[in-house]
């Protein structure tokens, strides 16, 4: 099969194009052709960082595609499924073997780019709503409002009834985000996020913050939240940086949540919510914007876009 893979850590062009040997699937497990794949946060930390486990490992998390072989004990799909899936490594190819448990059927007629481009996007942010306990008539801060976590979670505040505030580099795209559920813009600037937001809110803070980056200066950001508050943390693009105050958390009442999708799969009503929110997409109810489609030969490329600021939306590879 064809994949994009690098040998090195390092920026998008340490990617290249070439053949691996095809996946074969274990107990548990499904082989799917490969019909889109998203570029997700995860993708790009790991290339920036990781170092690949063996030669020729595929990495990448989200893709779809349709179900070519079972293997063994399989039961809850069947050859010619067309299903979106998530794992930690192995989307970057134009075949793929996934653990049946972390595949969802696409619905009918949805585009495959778009359950490819909603899947981890969507559940992700349904499920670090559920984790926040976020409420209609309260408030949310959402950091990274842009990105494909930011706008779901953006939408799903909306629908609940919270005030969503977010944060972006550029004041443009924060503007079009109001289409997608934003009511408060927050511009990074040389105004510290928290004192934006507690100019918004006559002095109060937001009951609830969605960090989808992994800031490495959240706790600068801590006292945008109201005593009592509830943090959720999805991203860690800097996280190995951050130091958060311990006395800071107690004095305030904070509560900190971790949200990691991968090993959130195995805590109940994950797949349902994940499952929930690729049907919310299909319909339309929940908008998901795609930036731009590449060839997974010009892989390289692809990242590079989704490295760039100021975009909406995830940038998909086709095989």
């Amino acid at each position: 099969m064809h994949a994009a893979i690098y040998d090195q850590p390092g920026k998008p062009e340490v990617l290249y194009y070439t053949e691996v040997p095809d996946p074969v699937p274990g107990e548990g497990e499904i082989l799917i052709k490969v019909e889109a794949i998203s570029i997700e946060g995860g993708d790009i930390g790991g290339r920036r960082s990781s170092p690949p486990a063996f030669a020729g490992q595929v990495g990448g998390y989200a893709s779809s595609g349709e179900v070519i072989e079972l293997g063994p004990g399989v039961t809850s799909f069947k050859v010619g499924d067309k299903v979106s899936v998530f794992s930690w490594k192995g989307s970057h190819a134009s075949l793929r073997v996934v653990p049946a448990s972390q595949s969802w059927l696409v619905p009918e007629g949805m585009d495959m780019k778009l359950a490819t481009a909603a899947l981890i996007g969507t559940g992700t942010a349904a499920q670090a709503l559920f984790q926040g306990d976020l409420k209609a008539g309260e408030t949310v801060l959402v950091l990274g409002a842009a990105g494909g976590v930011g706008v779901p979670t953006l939408q799903l505040a909306s629908k609940i009834g919270a005030r969503v505030l977010g944060t972006g580099s550029s004041a443009a795209t924060l503007e079009e985000l109001r289409n997608y559920g934003l009511s408060d813009p927050i511009v990074l600037n040389d105004t510290p996020i928290a004192e934006q937001v507690k100019s918004l809110l006559n002095g109060g803070g937001v009951d609830v913050l969605i960090d989808t980056v992994g800031l490495a200066n959240l706790q600068e950001v801590l006292p945008a939240v109201k005593d009592g508050g509830r943090v959720v943390i999805l991203g860690a693009f800097e996280s190995s940086q951050a130091t958060l105050s311990t006395m800071y958390i107690l004095a305030h009442r904070l509560v900190i949540h971790g949200c990691l999708l991968g090993q959130a799969l195995v805590d109940d009503g994950v797949y349902e919510r994940m499952d929930t929110a690729l049907g919310q997409a299909a319909t339309g109810e929940l908008k998901v914007p795609i930036d731009k489609v590449f060839p997974l030969s010009e892989a390289a490329a692809a990242h590079a876009r989704a490295e760039e600021r100021g975009r909406i939306g995830r940038v998909i590879m086709v095989p």
